[in-house]
């Protein structure tokens, strides 16, 4: 799929998730022909129902089908984040001060030519400042480069 359907795609589901009151999360297109699926992840604050997934799902279903860009049919998935929701930028960083997160960061290089793997912390988010963020476990504080983290998400926690 091309880059123009894409940003189509997305222009419609940011104008049916407006209308809807809720917040599009991330919205991604896999497979072919047929075999297509769109998932559309939405968000609300304090959180999103069924009901929310469900009426997106049939408003941005018709607007689909009426501006007829996915060709050769395909599945419409509307979910939340759940909550083990990625953390995408610093703003989520700061919104979630104080919840439990697992960072994974690129390895560094340990001789020529050898390269760790990637690197896993598991902590509070205490703070977050422009170029980075602090996870406290129970014995240590480590600070993170923005640029050095692969992929990021809030841990559940069961209390």
């Amino acid at each position: 799929m091309g880059m123009e359907i894409m940003r189509r795609l997305e222009a419609i589901a940011k104008d049916a998730a407006l209308q809807r009151s809720v917040e599009l999360f991330s919205i991604e297109l896999k497979g072919q022909g047929a075999r297509k699926i769109l998932k559309v992840t939405i968000d609300k604050e304090p959180s999103v129902a069924i009901a929310d997934c469900a009426g997106m799902s049939r408003d941005l279903s018709a607007r689909l089908d009426v501006e007829d860009i996915l060709k050769g049919g395909y599945t419409l998935e509307v979910t939340s984040p759940g909550i083990d929701r990625p953390l995408r930028n610093k703003a989520d960083y700061i919104k979630y001060t104080g919840k439990l997160a697992k960072i994974v960061i690129r390895g560094t290089t340990e001789g020529p030519g050898v390269a760790a793997k990637e690197k896993c912390f598991i902590g509070r988010i205490v703070s977050v400042t422009e170029d980075t963020v602090t996870l406290e476990d129970n014995r240590t504080t480590v600070e993170i480069r923005f640029p050095d983290i692969i992929r990021a998400k809030l841990e559940i926690e069961i209390k």
